[in-house]
């Protein structure tokens, strides 16, 4: 096989693939909706493993955190095993079957119960097979961090692994086979695998895959080539060992930890998400991704047509800390999040290396999932609904700087792609270059019959960036010579946005209007600040005069920004950034399918669409995380008065109920839209709206 160099495009996000029906779990079949993943990653100088495991107990605490899923640990990332292995290498502290016991534990209480894998990283097999390991290009072993210097005794910086290569054809690979063959044969009744840890590399040089990338071709020198290798060869181990459990069992649930995270991006787009049943989209939002990851990670996947699940965790500040408690209403404003965005909910836990389930930990979580019961058949199953599209570039920066806008707006979205032009009014593209001719042809076409786009910087750009790929009515020059700029905004686009000249913190890209008609222009400084030429503490001031060059340009159904605003928002969160967008959103948008009035920015909302119960749900959320030290924390669940949505789609709407009370709203129709003064709530509440 022949891998040639791929620009950072991805052309085949939105086609899954096609798997065996056996294999396959759709949207409209949900994952259980009140789950627990159990850590257990327990080290050989802990003694008595599992001494304090009672069956009684174990369950009693799943009963008191309401849960009916838990992933439960058959291999950790010490490399030891939790069952009687022939194959892998028992914990040699443990003198029991604990994977059998919690097993039967949980299926005796209706509990489903999937087995936890460690791939990518297990000491035991990293220490055993050194030449399993992971490789840089000269040699040396991957592990970021790793002091190999280090004394016994010094301090080992934390999530410090070796790290491993599981890629198909190598002997790593398949002793995995082997081991999980025989977890499928030990424990017939199994519910699925959960296997852990595929985002540890984005290239590997060792004898294994330099053997594999000659005979396919690569040029090692070529990154991009040498990143698509790596990853094709990693799906291609996941495809086997899919097929392996499908063997067993085809209605198991498989799900490979990491794929589904859009930041990894040479492994995303080449879609080995394909190979799990569903997507766990893992998260901890108080110190790792953030309360605004979940929404774009739901919505991307939930469009693919399998159920998803949000992924959090108990812990305070990182995954597996021991003695880390979140606050009982962070636990719950997450989970209702997980709901409000289609997804089931998963909450993280540490086993102690005792077996002993701390009971205040499912009485945190149990206060969650009290909630969740009454909510969660509004969530799972039900697909998002929107009339704007943002379009995904893989640029973190680029396109959470546009989903940090719009979830603040409450200009509920979508992810746009090719094929679903047909279905939008306004489509979003962030300032990465990620169109191909091909796309750029079809966007153009849909704006020729009516479609509206707002387009960032160089987002209209082809990827050598040389030319416009979108008629935005401006011809492109070139970059800036400046380090930073100004905008003076015109009355068309001013509403709410001073008068004078506003800071860009980067400068935006030279341009010169054609078609289009200027709404705001660029203000340059007098020079750039240098050790040679500077003027006070940081930026130099604006020239008197506008420069010739346009910061907003509007061309028919096209709105085009010289700035890209998104990565700047996401980096530098200036709100007359946002507002400048909201008014382009507002030039252009005519009939979103949901309008949300009073509720604060750190509100959040979803529409979603559940079809087979012939409604649609408006969830709303409120609860502003407080930066406390590096952590961000969930404390003022205050009430929200006041707020009222506007809903307009197809379907004639019948009945409004308000959950989680059940309570019959009034409703005033409008045409084809309808209007619902939403009564006081706290935290979350949803807005059921039924049709015929």
């Amino acid at each position: 096989m022949n891998i040639k160099k791929i620009s950072n495009h991805f052309f085949c996000l939105f086609f899954p693939l096609v798997l065996s029906a056996q294999m396959q779990r759709t949207i409209d079949q949900p994952m259980p909706t009140r789950q627990v993943h159990l850590d257990f990653h327990t080290s050989e100088y802990i003694p008595d493993i599992g001494k304090r495991f009672d069956k009684k107990q174990f369950q009693e605490a799943l009963k008191v955190g309401r849960v009916n899923h838990i992933n439960i640990f058959s291999k950790g990332h010490h490399g030891w095993s939790y069952y009687p292995t022939k194959i892998g290498n028992i914990h040699p502290n443990l003198d029991f079957d604990l994977l059998g016991q919690q097993l039967e534990a949980c299926h005796e209480i209706g509990v489903k119960a999937p087995f936890y894998f460690t791939i990518g990283w297990s000491t035991n097999d990293a220490e055993e097979h050194p030449e399993w390991l992971i490789r840089n290009k000269d040699g040396s072993i991957n592990a970021p961090g790793y002091d190999w210097n280090a004394e016994a005794d010094a301090e080992r910086p934390t999530y410090l692994w070796k790290r491993l290569d599981p890629s198909i054809g190598t002997p790593y690979h398949n002793h995995i086979m082997k081991q999980v063959e025989e977890i499928c044969k030990m424990y017939p009744d199994f519910n699925g695998f959960w296997f852990d840890i595929y985002h540890v590399a984005k290239r590997n040089y060792n004898q294994f895959a330099m053997t594999r990338m000659k005979k396919e071709g690569i040029n090692i020198n070529d990154t991009l080539a040498v990143e698509r290798s790596h990853a094709l060869a990693i799906k291609a181990h996941m495809k086997e060992l899919r097929n392996l459990v499908a063997k067993y069992k085809p209605e198991a649930t498989v799900y490979f930890n990491a794929v589904t995270r859009i930041e990894d991006v040479s492994l995303f787009k080449e879609r080995l998400f394909d190979m799990d049943t569903h997507q766990d989209l893992e998260d901890l939002p108080t110190t790792w991704g953030g309360y605004n990851k979940l929404p774009l990670d739901a919505k991307y996947h939930l469009q693919q047509g399998v159920p998803a699940v949000g992924m959090s965790g108990k812990f305070h500040k990182a995954w597996g800390e021991f003695g880390g408690f979140k606050h009982p209403d962070a636990i719950k404003y997450e989970a209702a999040a997980m709901i409000s965005f289609g997804a089931s909910c998963n909450f993280g836990d540490q086993l102690h290396p005792s077996g002993k389930m701390d009971i205040e930990t499912y009485k945190n979580i149990g206060e969650a999932y009290q909630y969740v019961e009454k909510i969660e058949e509004y969530g799972p199953g039900g697909i998002p609904v929107s009339k704007l599209g943002m379009w995904m570039t893989l640029n973190e920066a680029s396109d959470h700087g546009v989903v940090n806008m719009l979830l603040e707006t409450h200009d509920d979205f979508i992810v746009a792609n090719e094929n679903n032009l047909e279905d939008l009014e306004l489509v979003i593209i962030p300032s990465e270059p990620s169109l191909n001719e091909e796309q750029a042809q079809k966007l153009n076409a849909w704006v020729k019959k009516g479609g509206k786009l707002i387009v960032f910087g160089a987002g209209a750009l082809n990827f050598e960036k040389t030319k416009f790929l979108l008629d935005v009515g401006a011809d492109y020059i070139r970059p800036s010579d400046f380090q930073f700029d100004y905008t003076v905004v015109k009355k068309d686009i001013g509403k709410g946005i001073v008068t004078t000249p506003f800071l860009n913190y980067d400068a935006g890209l030279l341009t010169t209007a054609t078609t289009g008609t200027v709404l705001a222009s660029i203000r340059e400084p007098y020079f750039n600040r240098t050790y040679a030429k500077f003027n006070g503490h940081r930026e130099t001031p604006y020239k008197l005069e506008d420069s010739p060059y346009p910061a907003v340009v509007k061309n028919g159904n096209i709105i085009f920004f010289a700035h890209d605003l998104d990565q700047l928002y996401y980096a530098d969160g200036v709100r007359i950034h946002r507002e400048l967008v909201k008014n382009a959103i507002e030039n252009l948008y005519r009939s979103p399918n949901l309008k949300v009035e009073n509720l604060p920015s750190a509100g959040r909302v979803s529409l979603l669409k559940q079809e087979k119960d012939k409604r649609y749900v408006a969830h709303l959320l409120y609860a502003p995380a407080l930066l406390r030290g590096e952590v961000s924390v969930i404390e003022d669940l205050l009430p929200v008065p006041n707020v009222e949505i506007t809903v307009d789609v197809s379907e004639t709407i019948t009945k409004v109920i308000q959950i989680p009370d059940g309570k019959p709203l009034e409703f005033i129709r409008e045409g084809s839209k309808i209007k619902v003064k939403v009564p006081t709530f706290t935290m979350h509440t949803g807005i059921l709206l039924l049709y015929e």
